[in-house]
């Protein structure tokens, strides 16, 4: 956000019957996490937040609108928190994201590009897909690289029910790892990073470049057993070797599309909703084995400054607010 448009919020505050005050929820396989911002005088400062542990595992595959267990728990949180609006993530494994080239122009004829292209890139339907895009480039010849996410309609309609159910509205949803670059990377910031989401039984490993996902994958594999002990040390040697694949394909990919001019990774960025992960033996072998620096999460970076504003949950616990915290950032700090 320019210096102009903080004077301006400070002394003109946007309204709020047409600022859409929301919070962000982030449905996670045995936790959902929320939290919310205030802001006065331009200043955001943290609302309402916690933690429900769900008593059984959520089924990414099966219904959300079904799941009495989620449910419930969303119905607390919102008696307690009296949320109207949220902001929602959705599941890796239920959602797409790939970059295409478009010839430039309206909204409408952009996503006619992508409706017409995009049985080619998912398993799915045109008919079938709700999908967004977002800029990444401009290129010669009056053409774009745009960044393209996807999700079925039916995922959709049965979040969307799910939280009307608890007498909440859906404002939008945000696939995890566009909440996570949201939060973790600082607005503005042009550079390339790795997003590394480390939960027990996988890993989302994303390319982010200006804040843009562009590329997205999912490790398989059980890091961490019920009590969050490290597995067997060949399956961590797996999942380096997994994640430094993902950084040579990246390179290969610059390298093969020069005139994007895209950069060279900066850093991983290491995230997890279990705080006790960032600090494991995993992180310090991922340190040893990949010659990139490595960087822990700062989940405020996009909300206040941590020299002028202690925020009320202490920094290792911070970690697992990730996602949430990306959902909840207001619009116009994008």
């Amino acid at each position: 956000m320019s210096t102009f448009l903080k004077k301006l919020i400070k002394y003109l505050p946007v309204p709020k019957m047409i600022r859409f005050d929301h919070a962000g929820i982030d449905i996670g396989i045995d936790h959902i996490r929320y939290i919310n911002f205030k802001s006065k005088n331009g200043q955001l400062s943290v609302d309402k937040y916690g933690i429900e542990t769900l008593t059984k595992s959520v089924d990414k595959k099966s219904l959300l609108s079904e799941n009495a267990n989620v449910v419930v728990a969303l119905k607390k949180i919102q008696k307690e928190c009296k949320y109207k609006y949220v902001e929602v993530s959705l599941p890796e494994e239920l959602s797409y994201i790939y970059t295409q080239e478009v010839d430039d122009g309206d909204v409408s004829a952009i996503k006619g590009q992508i409706e017409f292209k995009i049985e080619e890139n998912v398993p799915l339907k045109a008919d079938e897909a709700i999908f967004d895009f977002v800029g990444v480039l401009t290129l010669k010849n009056n053409r774009r690289l745009i960044s393209v996410s996807v999700i079925s309609k039916k995922v959709i309609e049965d979040y969307t029910e799910t939280f009307q159910k608890c007498n909440m509205k859906v404002v939008s949803f945000l696939i995890q790892n566009q909440a996570l670059s949201k939060s973790l990377i600082k607005t503005n910031d042009t550079n390339a990073y790795c997003i590394v989401a480390i939960e027990k039984r996988y890993i989302v490993v994303s390319i982010v470049s200006s804040g843009i996902v562009l590329y997205t994958s999912t490790i398989n594999k059980t890091l961490f057993d019920d009590n969050l002990n490290l597995e067997r040390n060949e399956i961590l040697e797996e999942v380096i070797k997994d994640i430094y694949r993902i950084i040579v394909f990246w390179l290969s990919y610059i390298e093969n599309n020069e005139t994007y001019g895209l950069e060279k990774i900066k850093s991983i960025i290491v995230s997890s909703t279990h705080s006790n992960i960032i600090e494991s033996e995993f992180i310090n072998m991922m340190i040893n084995k990949l010659a990139i620096q490595i960087d822990k999460p700062n989940v405020w970076a996009n909300a206040f400054d941590l020299d002028i504003q202690i925020p009320p949950i202490n920094k290792i616990n911070s970690y697992q607010y990730a996602t949430a915290i990306g959902l909840a950032l207001p619009r116009l700090l994008k």
